[in-house]
């Protein structure tokens, strides 16, 4: 999403990125498009933001509510600062009732880095985990793009190696956030036109959320545009078969998919149903087993 923490240094590899030179990547590729024999449960949330939306439910798509800083934070407070304990409450009371789960979304507390900075940010991560699930019992929640960290350099290397290590072990410093959530979302968000490498860093961050989840369910946040990170193409929609193969790939490993976008330099885009992003989207779909029935099929609450 637009306000995605992670901002990636362009200036040295985006060259290279733009050209198509492949990076150093685990043994697995490509996955194979969903087929008739292969279906499963999978669940497809939407997050978009576009007006004038039609009616998504039609499409065995499901909503899901995201708490934006906007709606957590009192204007021009510290980055530091803690919402206001009052208003996660609120927000959380006003949610109580809901089916879907509810994805938090902040992201100006630092994970990385310094012990003392990462071990404040995720003792506020549970302070406002505790306020929301104490006003919501019965609801499922989950952190935007934390665990695991959205490092796509260090997720893209040999598992073996030490970059790789050292992304695990900043993911297990996050672990109370991962104790305290009902359901991971990762952040798999497209900075550089090479399929391979998304393919890899989609694969390692699902990987490494399925190990932090401890069974938990794991969706994950896909966007069809790049990330606005990039210089050369933030923004831009992705080609159809990229955004098909990032569709497929999720579906191999992960248990459902969150579609985010929608929001322009302006504001809400206007919803366009020709989209070619639309397009691929309703043809995955159509290959998918809809959704069991009931509240909670698809999910564990802790």
């Amino acid at each position: 999403m637009a306000w995605d923490r992670l901002r990636p240094v362009l200036c040295v590899f985006v060259a290279a990125a733009v050209a198509g030179i492949l990076l150093p990547r685990h043994p697995a590729a490509s996955d194979p498009p969903v087929t008739a024999a292969d279906k499963r449960p999978f669940v497809v949330f939407d997050a978009t933001l576009y007006k004038d939306k039609p009616a998504l439910g039609t499409y065995h798509i499901r909503p899901i509510t995201v708490l934006y800083e906007s709606r957590l934070f009192v204007a021009n407070q510290s980055p530091a600062a803690m919402p206001p304990e009052v208003m996660v409450r609120s927000l959380a009371n006003e949610l109580r009732a809901s089916r879907e789960p509810v994805v938090i979304d902040i992201e100006r507390w630092p994970l990385k880095g310094e012990g003392a900075a990462v071990q404040s940010a995720v003792a506020k991560f549970l302070s406002v985990l505790s306020w929301a699930k104490e006003e919501a019992p019965g609801v499922s929640f989950g952190v935007y793009g934390t665990v695991p960290l959205p490092d796509y350099w260090r997720a893209i290397r040999d598992p073996a190696g030490a970059e790789f290590r050292s992304w695990q072990q900043d993911n297990d410093r996050l672990e109370g956030i991962s104790q305290r959530v009902d359901a991971l979302f990762p952040s798999l968000y497209t900075f550089y036109p090479d399929r391979q490498g998304w393919v890899t860093y989609a694969v390692a961050q699902i990987t490494e959320a399925r190990r932090k989840a401890h069974g938990k369910p794991v969706y994950a946040f896909l966007w069809p545009q790049y990330h606005e990170s990039n210089r050369l193409l933030g923004h831009r929609p992705l080609d159809p078969d990229y955004w098909e193969l990032q569709l497929n790939t999720v579906y191999q490993h992960a248990d459902g998919v969150v579609i985010w976008g929608g929001w322009g330099e302006n504001g809400p885009d206007s919803w366009n149903d020709e989209a070619p992003w639309w397009q691929v989207t309703k043809r995955f779909l159509k290959r998918l087993e809809p959704p069991a029935p009931g509240p909670s099929a698809d999910r564990t609450v802790h």
